[in-house]
């Protein structure tokens, strides 16, 4: 049901007081907690078979996950003791799950988007059989970062550097990296997003805003039609210290990206929206791979590194194909219109573009099939 409400006599009224007009935005991005969420949190037990794989990360039910065998049979003792001995949890469509479809093994996993890094194990003594449980901190699999290349793990080629990769690992960094590729976010990384603030912080981020015209002070972007994707930055990290140069407004893409910001959750929505209003008013340059970094989703950069590596042409950023006659627009995250190569998040996208006489890998096949892309834009495939 649509209101229309006069606040005509209201907005006199506050002028006549000389106070600051303060605009704000009802629409509600976030979704009421479902008991799937709970269930996740708390871990979920399911087969391999139910975890969908299509943008290369696990996820189940909209919701970013990683997975991990419970069941750690004799082994349990053990890897109680020293979590770097027990079963490796996953979070990418690696080759070690690969190998255990091939082998038609679906053993039964846990998923949770639980982040502290603790799994609840099980599993039983020896020669007892007396049933064990415990909750220990298991490790990462590594082949899951090679596959999705994570802040450049394929060009650590020193096991020592390695292994403190992995050990400096945080999940809470990963998922934030891959936020926008799902529709939901843990209810964890959702909390903590309004901690530390003051109670007058509305007020004075949106008179940060205002200062500087709703444009954002990285990427000069205007976002006067679209405020609520302007944020307001503490530059020292400080979320308490509202001096106005400690403050400067940034677009969400700019912000998620500033050093030490974890818990910026952007949707995949919004980022395109930010991108196409760059393009729009002329702000996207691509004179280098740095450009291609700036202006790119930070859970592209993984590939964008490897796609860097291989000395390929640059690439446009959030590429429009239109079908002419229907109107439909497909949206490609990376974009050779030479080539008509393109590479997209989302699936009806890829379709779209597909009927367009386009070659669009989805983010898992431009991984897994890396080799045939790169042939594919050197005019070698």
């Amino acid at each position: 049901m649509k209101l229309n409400v006069d606040f005509s006599l209201l907005h006199s009224a506050v002028s006549k007081m000389g106070a600051v007009e303060i605009t704000f935005d009802i629409s509600q991005d976030n979704t009421p907690l479902d008991p799937i969420d709970t269930q996740l949190g708390e871990g979920l037990e399911v087969d391999l078979q139910d975890i969908n794989f299509e943008t290369g990360l696990a996820s189940y039910q909209g919701r970013q996950v990683l997975l991990y065998i419970k069941d750690h049979n004799t082994r349990v003792s053990t890897a109680l003791t020293d979590g770097s001995k027990g079963n490796k949890y996953h979070v990418a469509d690696c080759s070690k799950l690969e190998e255990m479809r091939a082998k038609g093994r679906y053993d039964r996993y846990v998923v949770t988007n639980k982040l502290d890094g603790q799994f609840s194990i099980t599993g039983h003594e020896k020669y007892t059989t007396e049933t064990i449980e415990g909750i220990t901190d298991l490790k990462l699999c590594q082949f899951c970062l090679g596959h999705l290349n994570y802040k450049g793990f394929k060009n650590i080629k020193d096991p020592a550097k390695r292994k403190k990769f992995v050990l400096s690992f945080e999940l809470v960094d990963f998922f934030d990296t891959y936020s926008s590729y799902f529709k939901f976010m843990p209810s964890g990384i959702a909390d903590a997003k309004s901690q530390g603030y003051s109670k007058d912080w509305a007020q004075v981020s949106n008179n940060i805003k205002l200062t500087h015209n709703y444009i954002c002070q990285q990427c000069n972007l205007n976002l006067s039609q679209y405020k609520r994707l302007l944020h307001s930055h503490h530059i020292n990290g400080v979320k308490h210290d509202n001096s106005t140069h400690n403050l400067t407004p940034l677009c969400a893409d700019c912000h998620r990206k500033q050093p030490n910001h974890q818990h910026m959750f952007i949707s995949h929505k919004d980022t395109k929206i930010i991108n196409h209003l760059r393009q729009e008013q002329r702000l996207v340059v691509k004179d280098n791979w740095q450009d291609i970094y700036k202006f790119s989703d930070p859970a592209m950069h993984g590939l964008i590194d490897m796609l860097e590596k291989a000395y390929l042409p640059l690439p446009e950023i959030a590429y429009q194909v239109t079908n002419t006659h229907t109107g439909e627009i497909a949206e490609l995250e990376l974009a050779w219109p030479i080539k008509k190569t393109g590479i997209a998040v989302d699936k009806q996208s890829a379709i779209l573009a597909h009927k367009q006489g386009w070659k669009v890998y989805s983010m898992r096949h431009s991984l897994s099939k890396f080799n045939e892309l790169t042939a594919k834009l050197r005019g070698s495939f």
